[in-house]
């Protein structure tokens, strides 16, 4: 009885320190953060900055993972959005949230659309999230980041899998 106690108690405690974030959303926080290296963005004063629709998937972890990055002297900013703002240079849109909220609301700014559902590139996202066999890949609609004003390096190009390829 008192080795389940103490078993509840660490239980109890590490829900109240924030549980450790599947590797899954590790992986896919280093991508996001590595995207923005291979994105030609416009010329503008103030942080590039990541978003993350709804819930925060990656707990401490994306926060963590920007920390002291830059892009072409620009630092690296995390948002959690409860609804569409403008302000993003790449909106995450994790499984469950309003995807197309989120989509519309970027269409007239050149912000990279990143999402995790089989339909986000039908929808109208620029990249989504594969889990094939345990490894994290990803698929880019080229035409989508045209569309949004964006220019994707084509080396990540290369690396991205082809969305028809669902």
């Amino acid at each position: 009885m008192g080795a389940t106690v103490v078993a509840l108690m660490l239980a109890a405690s590490s829900v109240l320190l924030g549980q450790d974030v599947p590797l899954e959303y590790r992986v896919k926080a280093a991508y996001l953060v590595n995207f923005t290296k291979f994105i030609d963005w416009p010329k503008e004063p103030g942080p590039l900055t990541i978003c993350v629709a709804g819930r925060n998937v990656f707990g401490d972890v994306l926060s963590d993972t920007i920390r002291g990055e830059t892009i072409n002297g620009r630092p690296l900013a995390v948002r959690v959005l409860l609804e569409p703002e403008p302000g993003c240079h790449v909106t995450f849109v994790p499984r469950g949230a309003a995807a197309p909220a989120y989509l519309r609301a970027a269409r007239s700014f050149p912000e990279l659309t990143v999402g995790e559902s089989p339909d986000f590139i039908a929808q109208g996202g620029i990249v989504n999230f594969v889990v094939e066999g345990g490894s994290v890949r990803f698929e880019i609609d080229a035409n989508a980041a045209e569309r949004s004003g964006l220019r994707i390096s084509s080396r990540l190009l290369q690396l991205a899998r082809d969305p028809g390829g669902l």
